[in-house]
Parts: structure tokens; sequence; C-alpha cells
């Protein structure tokens, strides 16, 4: 495999180090340091840092799309943000709120993200629920999870195994996913 394309370098680049530091403590010159790029060239291929955030954002859901073993999707959501922990790599689920929160613009990013994640959400639970809520719901327990162990280190190897932590958060997750909505 050869070597990525410097937009895609300067993107994953960017994509690190504003989910660790924000969009505000991030400078154009740090992204292209880590990418091996000079800022002028960082500008030319991005145009705006503004536009590099917007393309460094995670591809979360669509990413989580790898099911494995047949598993119920609630438990696989789950075994993906513990395999990303367990890797050092980034975890989008838990950068949707510093995305909104560091965007330039907070509304515009909101309501991108919001849309994207339930749209996905509901896509894959064949939620038919008014506004959607059932994918909300899901959306706002594995954000937690994701949050709770990247953000402030929660639920370690060694307060509780990843497979428990599966077998147990999976089940919530998977509960309201097969939740019948109440009539209204």
């Amino acid at each position: 495999m050869g070597r990525p394309s410097t937009r895609d370098a300067v993107v994953e680049a960017a994509r690190q180090l504003f989910g660790e530091r924000g969009y505000t403590a991030v400078t154009v010159k740090d992204v292209a340091s880590l990418a091996g790029f000079s800022p002028a060239m960082v500008m030319k291929v991005m145009g705006s840092k503004a536009k590099l955030y917007a393309a460094a954002a995670p591809d979360v859901p669509s990413s989580d799309l790898l099911l494995e073993k047949d598993e119920p999707l609630g438990f696989a959501l789950v075994r993906r943000i513990l395999r990303r922990r367990r890797h050092g790599e980034p975890e989008p689920w838990s950068m949707v709120p510093l995305l909104v929160q560091d965007a330039p613009d907070k509304d515009a990013a909101r309501a991108e993200l919001r849309e994207r994640y339930i749209s996905w959400m509901a896509g894959q639970i064949d939620d038919t629920s008014p506004g959607r809520q059932k994918s909300q719901l899901v959306v706002c327990v594995v954000m937690g999870l994701g949050a709770g162990v990247r953000v402030l280190g929660l639920l370690d190897h060694g307060e509780m195994a990843d497979e428990a932590l599966i077998q147990q958060y999976g089940a919530i997750v998977q509960g309201i996913i097969d939740e019948h909505a109440p009539d209204r």
C-alpha cells in the first residue's frame, strides 16, 4: 500500500490534533508539522482552518458498520469503542461535543452532526419513531460510553474486563434498540 495523499495525511493529522486539543488550540502549523508538510501546503490543499476542521470530522458512525460474529448492533457498537480504546485510536463518539463546542459555526456543526448521527442510527435500527426518538436515545448512550471511557478513563481494564463491559453496556444499548416505541 502506498503513501497517503497529501490531503489524506493532512486530514488525518488534523483529526488527531483536533480530537486531542480542540479547534482553538490547534494551529495550521501544528497540523503541518504532524503531517510532514509546510503550513503553506496545508492551506493550499485545504483552503482554511475551518475547512480543515470540517474535513477532519470523524466518519463515525459510518465507520462503526463493522459488525462481528453476527453480533447485535448494541453490542457491536460497544465492542468498537473498546477496540479503539485498546488500540489508542481516536474515539469519534466522544469527540462530538468537542466538535460542536469548538466549531467556527456551532449551530451549523450541531445541526450537521446531529443529523449525521441520528440518520445513520435510524437507518441501522429501522427507526420510524416520532422524531426518531429511539435513535436519539441510542446515540446518547453510545456517546456517553465513548466519553466516559475515553475522556474520563472510566471502566478501564483494571476495573472491568472488556468482554464484561461489552455484555453489560451492550445489553443496555440493545435494550433501547429492541424496545417497541410506546403508542401515543
